[in-house]
């Protein structure tokens, strides 16, 4: 057998070397010519073809991104596909608030590098300026702090007495990995009507609808039967938006009288359907660290957790 052709040139290859001695090689590199490959390191390697015995093209290595640049690119999706109705910047730190209406909504994200997320002036200052933020605005000065990227962070809050309201597990899947016919009959709008919103079941006020319909945001609901009055009713619903690659959803939720129906897993497989028509390859969701029946099914659909984020408020 004889040594990889010009049209591999360029390629990582492996090959098989029988030395002259009669002994054995392997080489793993990339094809500079028909007789050089050059190694990782940077090294370059003649070799004869006709000592080739085997050799075989190597599918290129996926680049690994840093844990930190993959978070950072979820939580910016995130805030996109639930954007908050006011958004002021400090360096780094993107200060959200939108009336009190959600924790995500109204909480400062930290974007810039670790190990404190690059605010304007010193630590202690720009912490300053958040608390006056959100008195001002009437509302708990409150954090998001993604983990691990912002350790550090939540440690020097820690020890400022900013208290630990909740931990969140933001969970990750292939969407083409919940693409599947859905075993009940699911309605799509681009808006919640009132069916919608009584079992959304939570105040929303001006700035709460202003950030539910905001980022380009899909719904979904399944009727089912009412065993009481007989009539159809909605029994679960469900939220989509798109940024980039990525899907998130939100708002999963299913009257309890018509759980374990499996009525979550029809409303995600088909938002996911439509959002995959409008390009997205990706999914994520979060969900409460100890809600342990939620994970539980999210990850029979595919959901892997990628990271953790703490909420820390000043109260």
């Amino acid at each position: 057998m004889s040594g990889p052709d010009t049209e591999k040139i360029g390629s990582r290859v492996s090959m098989l070397i029988q030395d002259s001695d009669g002994g054995r090689r392997e080489l793993l590199g990339r094809l500079l010519s028909e007789t050089v490959l050059v190694k990782k390191d940077g090294t370059e390697i003649t070799f004869n073809p006709s000592q080739v015995l085997s050799w075989k093209v190597v599918p290129e290595q996926p680049e690994r991104r840093p844990m930190s640049t993959r978070i950072r690119e979820i939580e910016q999706a995130s805030s996109a596909t639930f954007p908050a109705v006011e958004v002021a910047q400090l360096g780094g730190w993107e200060l959200r608030a939108s009336g009190g209406f959600t924790n995500r909504a109204n909480s400062v994200l930290p974007h810039g590098a670790p190990p404190f997320g690059e605010p304007n002036g010193d630590l202690a200052q720009a912490i300053d300026v958040v608390i006056d933020f959100y008195r001002s605005r009437e509302l708990v000065p409150n954090f998001q702090v993604p983990l691990p990227s912002y350790a550090a962070l939540d440690s020097a809050l820690e020890e400022l007495g900013w208290e630990s309201t909740l931990e969140v597990s933001v969970q990750i899947c292939q969407l083409e990995q919940l693409i599947k016919e859905s075993e009940h009959s699911v309605e799509i709008s681009v808006d919640p009507d009132q069916e919608w919103l009584s079992v959304f079941d939570r105040p929303l006020g001006q700035d709460g609808l202003a950030v539910l319909t905001g980022g380009g945001g899909f719904f979904a609901k399944i009727r089912q039967v009412d065993p009481v009055t007989g009539n159809q009713v909605v029994a679960a619903i469900g939220r989509c938006a798109v940024f980039e690659k990525w899907c998130g959803f939100t708002a999963i939720n299913t009257v309890s009288q018509f759980q374990r129906r499996g009525l979550a897993k029809s409303i995600i497989q088909s938002l996911a359907g439509r959002a995959r028509s409008m390009g997205a390859e990706q999914a994520f969701l979060q969900v409460s660290a100890n809600n342990v029946p939620a994970i539980t099914l999210y990850q029979k659909l595919g959901f892997t957790q990628h990271h953790t984020y703490k909420y820390r408020s000043l109260t």
